[in-house]
């Protein structure tokens, strides 16, 4: 029995070569619309929830280390940064700060899992830490033992493994959720543990043997926090400490972010273009080589309308199945490599989720949807305006 199904798989068997090529131009213009936009908006994901990860509106670092202390903050960038003087007491007392918790940088020997440079050590204190907490995939308020640590997402270690540093043994207590910055390739230990290594004397180099260390304090604030930080520079100032707003480092990372999704815009432009001709191109090619089957067709009393569902059913599959390959192909690659692709880029980094991931595949379809209707209107027309004879008697 002849049905428009039947003729389009035929078709697309007959025409073998033709139709390898039209399903690899799908795939490959597929995977490139895909994986830019899903690796821009995991990017842009990253920015965005950067600030919200850490639950705080303001940093205080040592001057020097600014630079240090937000790569290592919002980029993984493993560093030690030392207070000369702990200031988290005189912060805790200024007015408009409600809330401060400090935090220790230790940097470590690299570990597989993690950051060439070497994995980031973060002593917290449980008891006033309101950053990492919050992020647990166990809700509960986790207090660290001295043996204890809480391990980024991206570190590969599961609740209950072991782990060495500073040849002392830690057991993994809990895990982070994904935060798409620096805690993700960090390792958090209570400041009784850290006050542990710095103390012997195998690291007196490194630590001087002192003891109360700290490398950065967030604060949270409870009026107008720009003039909080106006009034903390002009106390600070002299002290060698720089405050940051959480929201102004944001902005800039959300900029960078802005900039790569225009360039993003303007490669799947270009694929878009390159692909649009090209499938049309293949298409005009494909007719003038079976128009007098058209004619043919015609000249039995198959209407036109139904020829061209026939054919455009025929380039239907091979779209689809490009499409499903290739986003398919970028899926596996993108995700398989994740977390290397987070600790390359030295910028936030967060999976945007499998609802927004079927999202992007519903627009890359639409864009290759939309490409071939454009691509199939010359040949359509053809076939609607041609008259049997004559496609009959035309040969290539």
């Amino acid at each position: 029995m002849f049905t428009v199904s039947k003729f389009a798989w035929q078709s697309m068997i007959k025409q073998g070569f033709q139709s390898i090529i039209f399903f690899l131009l799908v795939l490959i213009s597929s995977a490139c619309l895909y994986g830019v936009g899903f690796f821009t908006e995991n990017m842009q994901s990253g920015a965005e929830q950067a600030g919200s990860y850490i639950h705080a509106d303001m940093i205080a670092v040592p001057s020097e280390y600014g630079d240090s202390a937000k790569d290592a903050l919002f980029e993984g960038n493993a560093c030690t940064i030392l207070f000369q003087e702990n200031p988290t007491e005189l912060l805790s007392q200024i007015d408009g700060v409600s809330q401060v918790s400090p935090q220790l940088f230790l940097r470590t020997l690299p570990l597989p899992c993690c950051a060439a440079a070497g994995v980031q050590i973060i002593a917290i204190d449980p008891g006033t830490d309101f950053a990492v907490s919050e992020n647990l995939k166990d809700t509960e308020n986790k207090m660290l033992s001295e043996n204890e640590l809480i391990a980024g997402a991206s570190c590969g270690l599961a609740p209950g493994a072991q782990v060495n540093f500073y040849d002392r043994n830690f057991t993994v207590a809990a895990v982070l959720d994904e935060t798409g910055m620096g805690y993700d390739q960090s390792v958090f230990i209570s400041f009784e543990a850290a006050d542990r290594i710095t103390s012997e004397e195998q690291y007196q180099e490194y630590f001087g043997g002192n003891t109360g260390l700290t490398s950065m304090i967030l604060i949270r604030t409870n009026g107008d926090t720009e003039q909080v930080r106006k009034t903390m520079t002009g106390i600070l100032n002299e002290k060698g400490i720089s405050v940051y707003t959480i929201d102004s480092m944001s902005e800039k990372l959300i900029r960078q972010m802005q900039d790569f999704r225009i360039f993003g815009l303007i490669i799947n432009l270009f694929v878009i273009l390159l692909a649009s001709v090209s499938l049309s191109a293949l298409i005009t090619v494909s007719f003038h080589q079976r128009r007098n089957r058209v004619g043919s067709l015609l000249s039995v009393g198959i209407s036109r309308k139904k020829i061209i569902e026939m054919f455009l059913l025929e380039y239907l599959y091979l779209t689809a199945f490009g499409t499903v390959t290739g986003t398919s192909l970028i899926c596996m690659i993108v995700l398989s490599l994740h977390d290397v692709i987070k600790q390359s880029l030295a910028l936030p980094y967060k999976f945007i989720g499998m609802e927004k991931m079927g999202g992007l595949f519903l627009t890359v379809g639409g864009i290759n949807l939309l490409m071939l209707l454009l691509a199939c209107s010359l040949t359509f027309m053809k076939i609607i305006r041609t008259e049997p004879a004559i496609l009959s008697e035309e040969q290539t």
